[in-house]
């Protein structure tokens, strides 16, 4: 019985200490609940409502009008903010009850003419109103189509009560409107900056160059391409072709643009940073456009083909980097056109060039860039014989 009693005893201290310690231990991956559980963290959260919104020029018609600021936070996309006399001292701002954190925003483009589009400006953040701490820049923004939403993400580790957007520059004209700003309340955990954007001033003789990559990521062996041909070959051509031609030019390496490249306003060259990520040695992508900005063409009827043409001429007797890219003229087929503009069209004047009308290209440059050109005048006049006519001596004996 003794010896019954004492496993009893022992078999009652395992129960107990086994019962004991399931009680105190928990399951793989289940959380532990805490004394005294956090308070739950702040969401991503559209808080543009809780705000006051106001700006530093106005709607004539008044902050209530049908274009007055109030479009600006309405939260609709057939509504929109306008002025008429945009100064580049213009900025919107938001005051809160109390400080928030903000970690980004958006902003909507208006419904017609690109050119009253914000391109330039700075997120400032202030807790009293006065002093004031830049959270967010952006340079040479493109809102592609109308009402587009464009967002852009920040780091901010403060809560402000007050937030400015100061537009520096527009796209062109002395109109703005946009039809939606919104302010994003973000928790540190989630805050990021994106789209990531750098400025760099690069200075060539008498000319500067802008550079400004939103990629973040370009090729570094790339990047240094691009900026060897400005180097290299913008002020050469231009001692060709316009003397004149402007001496400050910006580089835009814009992931939201697909197309190769193209230049805006004169003087601004976005290019798509995916062309140059599958073809990293056709840098001479930029002997073209640049070509673009030194042309400065006003426009002109019934002569795209002679811009583009011209353009990938200069490219192809120009260009550093062409062999390399396999970038080439094409043969003459019976299926083209002059009007093909080009390398088709490049490739014709390259031909004149060759077969007794030297010098015809900066003559067809000039003309343009004066206004003047019309293609029914400008060919008589310079070699005796119409366009036409000079593409069926073209067809007939096509070799360079």
């Amino acid at each position: 019985m003794k010896a019954f009693k004492f496993s009893r005893s022992i078999l009652m201290i395992l129960l107990s200490t086994a019962i004991l310690a399931s009680s105190c231990s928990k399951k793989k991956n289940e959380p532990e609940t805490p004394v005294n559980p956090p308070t739950s963290q702040v969401e991503e959260l559209d808080i543009t409502s809780q705000a006051t919104l106001t700006v530093n020029i106005e709607n004539t018609g008044g902050k209530t009008a049908k274009e007055g600021s109030s479009s600006l936070v309405d939260n609709k996309l057939d509504t929109k903010f306008l002025i008429y006399s945009f100064a580049k001292t213009f900025y919107m701002q938001m005051e809160f009850p109390t400080a928030k954190q903000i970690g980004s925003y958006t902003l909507t483009a208006g419904d017609d003419a690109d050119d009253r589009d914000p391109q330039t400006w700075t997120l400032t953040a202030s807790v009293d109103g006065s002093t004031w701490v830049e959270l967010n820049a952006q340079a040479y923004e493109f809102f592609p189509t109308r009402t587009q939403t464009k967002r852009y993400d920040f780091i901010n580790p403060k809560a402000y009560k007050f937030y400015r957007l100061n537009v520096t520059d527009i796209r062109g004209g002395s109109l703005f409107q946009l039809t939606e700003w919104r302010l994003i309340q973000m928790p540190d955990s989630k805050q990021r900056t994106f789209p990531i954007s750098s400025v760099e001033t690069i200075v060539e003789g008498k000319n500067t160059l802008t550079f400004v990559n939103k990629t973040g990521d370009l090729n570094a062996t790339v990047k240094a391409g691009l900026l060897n041909v400005f180097k290299v070959n913008y002020q050469k051509m231009a001692d060709v072709y316009n003397p004149a031609a402007k001496d400050k030019v910006i580089f835009v390496i814009e992931p939201g643009y697909k197309g190769v490249a193209a230049t805006w306003g004169g003087s601004v060259i976005r290019y798509d940073p995916d062309w140059f990520r599958n073809n990293p040695k056709d840098l001479d992508v930029v002997t073209h456009e640049m070509m673009h900005v030194i042309q400065s063409y006003p426009p002109v009827a019934d002569a795209g083909w002679v811009t583009e043409g011209i353009a990938d001429y200069v490219r192809f007797t120009m260009g550093l980097t062409n062999a390399e890219a396999n970038w080439s003229l094409p043969n003459f087929t019976s299926s083209q056109s002059y009007r093909d503009a080009y390398r088709v069209t490049a490739r014709f004047f390259y031909w004149l060039e060759k077969h007794g009308y030297e010098g015809i290209v900066i003559k067809l440059d000039k003309s343009m860039r004066s206004g003047a050109y019309t293609t029914a005048a400008f060919w008589p006049a310079n070699t005796g014989k119409t366009v036409d006519q000079l593409w069926t001596d073209y067809s007939n004996n096509s070799a360079l």
